[in-house]
């Protein structure tokens, strides 16, 4: 950890000489109210999240080197930052409510957080063994109590909110950062008030872990685990050293399941698992990752090229990035004995499965991956995807799993699943009669079954709407040794009800697709990444093979092409019913 560290710093003191130049952007009218007529959120997001790289940039210097021209310049960015209108982002905010000024939503609780552990760390001047660094004077930290307790918590303390009984990242973020600020603010001063306040806290955050499948799988992607998980862990840690010890979240096997969650998502060449709002190469906060690791010793730390460094996240919250410091301080030696006993080594071949979430992990030893999901359409940050699978190979998404989209008014309102990440339309699972995947959590997997050596089957007709298909079974067995994939589904058929006399199957792709055509051979396909490229087998009944290409708007608003590939398999006529079978091989090309 001393190199990571060591970095850390380099990074956090190059970044504050090169911000002491510059003018934080301002937040204007023109731009907080954009959200509201065109439903764009990232030209004041942008804006906002530079203002808190800001913070976070001179909150860490302050607290490691202590120079004097450091703490003032974050006095003066303190002030502006308790000086804005709104610390709520424009799209969890109605200007229609009295109140609307003190909306806690993600953003106001972790900029409360902040603040406070600001002031109370760098006054504490614990920093490198600095105890005489200059300290922020009075009139600032006064100012953040106050602003502390008028946006975040007399508002907690007067409303219920929807967050405390929810089950994803908002509970944990908001929950965290307001239980770890009262104890900054108010230990020692209004005990009463503050054990009150995390009572309410420590019952909320039960929900949360709820959240979590009984396997420790966080179905809103692995992003979404290392955000919420940041924040309560932070709350935890910072929980059992104010109660002495007496009040331990960590002594749970099912934290330790969830604990152990990142290390199954990641593969060696460094993609994630990217179902849901999930990404394709999410990086891992080294601190949370030691912190978890001193805790279990099942925990494993992902290859370190992998890890956050102060800017991957664009948000810059300050709970993580000064956890990544904290955290990793005072466990280089401890870490360093559980690296030597080959801790962060993966298994060269590996079929983990996740069977309440029912996800399906595999990756061979030749480093090619593969992960398949079922679950249901009603998820937390859903997308219709029953039966969709990613296959990779020389380190990127051959068959992919777009995960995120573009966060829009759309995305998380009516208009969700007409956007291309978030239907089927955009997974590779097939299309029956023309019609794509229905959300709601009745839409379900009815079976799913893997035997840990790479086979995985799962039953999920009941993803389409009622009399769409009677039976749809889909098969995958890859090989653990060199990375092949075959996928064989089967079809069982309404006699009249199911429109066509195809069903028409579908895989999705970024790379670039090449046809291999030759007379009387079985039909061939090549998908060309960027790293690396598969060949695609197609059985000869395979009919109509066409690739459609749409345009995608990923998480950071950059569009993208997005290839469809189809072809449409004929129903048959049997004994008993109608139905349709077929299969595909993917090899990766050496």
């Amino acid at each position: 950890m001393k190199n990571f560290r060591e970095r850390y710093k380099q990074q956090i003191k190059g970044l504050a000489e090169e911000l002491r130049r510059e003018k934080m952007p301002v937040l204007t009218e023109e731009l907080f109210s954009l959200f509201e007529k065109e439903g764009n959120r990232l030209n004041y997001e942008e804006v906002y999240f530079r203002r808190r790289k800001f913070l976070a940039v001179y909150g860490m210097a302050a607290y490691i080197f202590g120079k004097p021209e450091d703490v003032a310049k974050l006095e003066e960015i303190i002030l502006e930052i308790c000086e804005e209108e709104c610390w709520a982002l424009p799209a969890h905010v109605n200007r229609g409510m009295e109140h609307w000024r003190e909306t806690v939503d993600l953003f106001a609780a972790e900029t409360a957080q902040a603040l406070a552990e600001i002031i109370t760390l760098v006054n504490e001047g614990t920093a490198a063994g600095k105890p005489g660094q200059k300290q922020m004077s009075e009139q600032i930290c006064q100012r953040v109590r106050e602003e502390v307790e008028r946006r975040v918590f007399l508002p907690f303390e007067r409303t219920k909110y929807g967050w405390e009984c929810s089950d994803h990242n908002w509970n944990a973020v908001c929950c965290g950062s307001i239980g770890s600020a009262a104890m900054y603010l108010l230990a020692g001063k209004e005990e009463e008030r503050l054990e009150r306040m995390l009572k309410r806290i420590c019952h909320s955050l039960t929900f949360y872990l709820g959240g979590f499948r009984e396997d420790g799988a966080c179905m809103e992607g692995i992003g979404y685990f290392t955000y919420g998980m940041t924040y309560f862990t932070g709350f935890a840690e910072q929980l059992l050293r104010y109660s002495q010890g007496s009040i331990h979240l960590f002594a749970s096997e099912k934290v330790r399941r969830i604990a152990e969650f990142q290390q199954k998502t990641y593969f060696r060449c460094g993609q994630t698992v990217s179902f849901s709002d999930g990404e394709k190469q999410a990086k891992f906060r080294m601190g949370l990752t030691c912190f978890l690791a001193e805790q279990y010793d099942t925990v494993r730390i992902p290859a370190k090229e992998f890890a956050c460094d102060f800017e991957t996240d664009s948000c810059y919250r300050f709970m993580g990035l000064m956890r990544d410091y904290l955290w990793t301080t005072g466990t280089e030696n401890r870490i360093t004995d559980k690296e030597r006993k080959g801790m962060t080594e993966t298994v060269q071949a590996r079929h983990d499965i996740l069977p309440k979430a029912q996800w399906s992990i595999c990756e061979s030893r030749n480093g090619a991956g593969f992960a398949i999901k079922g679950g249901d359409n009603g998820e937390p940050h859903n997308h219709n995807d029953i039966g969709s699978f990613l296959y990779l190979a020389g380190g990127e998404q051959l068959i992919c799993d777009l995960g995120a989209g573009e966060y829009t008014k759309d995305y998380f309102g009516p208009g969700r699943y007409g956007i291309l990440c978030n239907s089927s339309e955009g997974h590779s699972v097939p299309v029956l009669g023309g019609t794509y995947q229905r959300e709601g959590k009745q839409y379900r997997t009815s079976s799913f079954a893997a035997d840990g050596r790479g086979t995985t089957v799962l039953e999920f007709a009941g993803a389409y709407t009622e009399g769409v298909v009677k039976k749809l079974v889909r098969k995958t067995e890859f090989s653990l040794e060199n990375g092949s994939l075959g996928v064989a589904d089967y079809f069982e058929l309404p006699e009249e009800q199911f429109p066509g006399d195809y069903v028409t199957e579908q895989l999705v792709t970024q790379g670039d697709v090449i046809w291999l055509r030759e007379p009387g051979q079985e039909i061939r396909m090549v998908i060309q990444g960027e790293q690396a490229a598969c060949r695609i087998e197609f059985p000869m009944a395979a009919e109509h093979l066409r690739v459609l290409e749409k345009e995608h708007s990923n998480h950071e608003g950059k569009k993208e092409i997005v290839r469809l590939i189809r072809w449409d398999v004929p129903v048959k006529q049997g004994n008993d019913c109608r139905y349709a079978e077929t299969e595909v091989l993917l090899t990766v090309c050496e």
